[in-house]
């Protein structure tokens, strides 16, 4: 099957169980809402005193968040932690329900029950936080290798490059192989959650391995699947932003800040079920590829 075959089956195993994506929007809000919290208080009060506020969400002042991050600092340094603690809850809230998700793209049901659902996500929880705590020194060598080593290297090199246009271009270059790594990582994980689901292993050691060797061995499927995925995050992302100017545009109404609101949750579920596609996909491919336990 291809890369696009895979999305399609991906996209069906996560339509049939839609309804589970109302967890990971639920999930997703409540984290955002409790990151930005500390500085709906300040934001409140300084748009209240601004004399062009009912214009602001058609032209955004750059002047005016810089004199409010100026004067609010102590809020924002407390939003800088809890966008801390609400990405470490995220990484949790993945590990929790990516164990029901990938039972339930495994098993190809519809309309999962939510209770076995949850059962299969308190099931795999503790195992997929040992997987997420195994891939920590992965990630550790992907940004060593490239941010410390590789931009030491780069920095005799870019004392002789008089171009400006050419240092950036190098710059530029060594942060998306960063990225780069940083998702090989990532798909290394994934595939061994799959592997974990698929063939009921109990070792989160040997399924880290066996997704660090599916990676390995099946390079160009693996990468093209995580290509198109990519590719249709960037056209959901291309469909919303006309959208997103136009409701702007429109003014501050009440009206038209409903409309942008839910345009922004419709996108963010969007968003969403991309995602949960393309674990379905990688599931597929894993179990086409992958041999029989």
């Amino acid at each position: 099957m291809t890369a696009p075959g895979l999305i399609r089956s991906g996209a069906r195993a996560a339509a049939r169980n839609a309804g589970l994506l109302w967890w990971l929007l639920a999930g997703n809000l409540a984290l955002a809402l409790a990151a930005v919290l500390p500085l709906l208080g300040p934001l409140e009060g300084s748009l209240a005193h601004h004399e062009a506020s009912d214009q602001m969400s058609r032209r955004f002042d750059v002047s005016w968040w810089v004199d409010v991050t100026a004067e609010n600092a102590e809020s924002f340094a407390r939003a800088l932690d809890a966008i801390s603690v609400a990405a470490f809850l995220s990484a949790m809230m993945g590990c929790f329900f990516a164990g029901g998700l990938i039972q339930a793209y495994h098993d190809t049901l519809g309309d999962l029950p939510v209770d076995r659902f949850m059962t299969s996500c308190r099931r795999w929880f503790p195992r997929f936080v040992l997987l997420f705590v195994l891939t920590l020194p992965l990630y550790w060598v992907a940004h060593e290798t490239i941010n410390t080593h590789v931009a030491s290297a780069l920095e005799g090199l870019l004392e002789h490059v008089e171009d400006e246009r050419l240092g950036l271009l190098i710059q530029t270059g060594r942060s998306l192989l960063f990225l780069v790594l940083f998702d090989l990582v990532t798909l290394m994980g994934d595939y061994a959650r799959a592997h974990a689901v698929v063939s009921v292993e109990r070792s989160m050691l040997r399924s880290l391995w066996a997704g660090i060797r599916f990676v390995a061995a099946h390079p160009a499927r693996v990468l093209s699947l995580e290509l198109f995925a990519i590719l249709a995050q960037a056209l959901a992302l291309a469909l919303f932003l006309p959208v997103d100017r136009l409701l702007l545009a429109s003014g501050g109404s009440a009206a038209g800040l409903v409309a942008i609101f839910l345009a922004a949750q419709s996108f963010l579920l969007l968003r969403l079920f991309l995602r949960e596609a393309a674990r379905g996909a990688q599931v597929a491919l894993y179990r086409q590829v992958a041999p029989a336990p």
